[in-house]
């Protein structure tokens, strides 16, 4: 009978492989929660954003990232603003825009309209002045655009406020699969120890081997000759 004591050299040697598989489970699951948790990621980012939500989320993880590093100079970001001449100064004031206040502009398929220069197109929705609208490359610095991104695109929601939702399931599927696999397991080895599954020489009827072999197979492959015709 199999040691399982582990002050002997089976069973410290049971431990071990047992040590191995376990770590090879989770490895496994890991990877199998990390994919549905990037799924997941992409199904939000496509399906669940309104369309400046989605243009602007590189720009966001850019500002949110060096927003914390200290930095003095400016960073390039690309806004799709509304300039306004101001009557009192007579200076023009620049206002960037929210998913509120536009509107893509589709064509017959329905697809956004996108043009290489001057990129997706957008329609300002009635009431809003503007005396120009288009897409503008404007530099500002990141501790500046975070909370404007954050506030005015994203509904006051940091990255991890994006997402965290995503990552909800990871401890619900490595959890489970890691019952499930550690009983396998654990019952597979015990039928091995047990014998189940090792399978030794039988003794069969013609009737028996007929229905192990199937109906393609015409015997055990091993080449025969007949002393007769061997010396002929």
């Amino acid at each position: 009978m199999a040691s399982r004591n582990a002050f002997t050299e089976e069973g410290r040697t049971r431990f071990r492989n047992f040590e191995r598989r376990i770590k090879t489970y989770l490895m496994l699951w890991i990877v199998i929660a990390i994919g549905l948790t990037i799924g997941g990621i992409y199904l939000k980012t496509r399906y669940g954003y309104r369309p400046l939500q989605r243009l602007y989320l590189r720009q966001y993880v850019k500002a949110s990232l060096k927003s914390f590093l200290p930095l003095k100079k400016p960073s390039q970001y690309t806004l799709l603003v509304r300039v306004v001449n101001d009557p009192a100064t007579g200076k023009e004031q620049v206002f960037g825009c929210t998913d509120d206040q536009v509107t893509p502009v589709r064509d017959e398929t329905g697809r956004v309209k996108f043009d290489p220069k001057l990129g997706p197109f957008f329609s300002l929705k009635e009431g809003l002045p503007h005396t120009f609208f288009y897409w503008r490359a404007v530099w500002q610095m990141d501790k500046q655009m975070y909370p404007w991104l954050k506030d005015q695109i994203y509904e006051g929601r940091s990255l991890a406020g994006l997402y965290w939702i995503c990552f909800l399931p990871l401890p619900f599927i490595i959890a489970p699969g890691m019952f499930i696999s550690i009983k396998l397991d654990l019952r597979m080895n015990s039928e091995y120890e047990a014998g189940d599954l090792l399978r030794g020489v039988r003794t069969l009827t013609s009737k028996e081997y007929a229905l192990e072999i199937g109906p393609q197979e015409t015997g055990i492959g091993l080449p025969v000759f007949i002393p007769g015709r061997a010396e002929s």
